[in-house]
């Protein structure tokens, strides 16, 4: 893989660090620890944050192909 420029890694470790608040906000929803409304609202805002992940992967392959 080729060495990223400094604003792509930026970008990487943001895409990893929302991954990774969706997978957390996810285990959360399914702990049973929470009342219905709020487990639907973290699965809502997981499947926001996936979105957004899978976004600004699809921009860090865009500008690596336009390199």
């Amino acid at each position: 893989m080729a060495e990223l420029s400094p604003t792509e890694e930026q970008l990487r470790r943001l895409k990893n660090t929302v991954m990774g608040a969706g997978y957390r906000l996810s285990q959360l929803a399914q702990s049973g620890e929470l009342h219905a409304g709020a487990t639907t609202e973290l699965a809502a805002i997981t499947r926001d944050l996936n979105e957004a992940a899978g976004r600004l992967e699809r921009l860090l392959a865009s500008l690596q192909r336009d390199r």
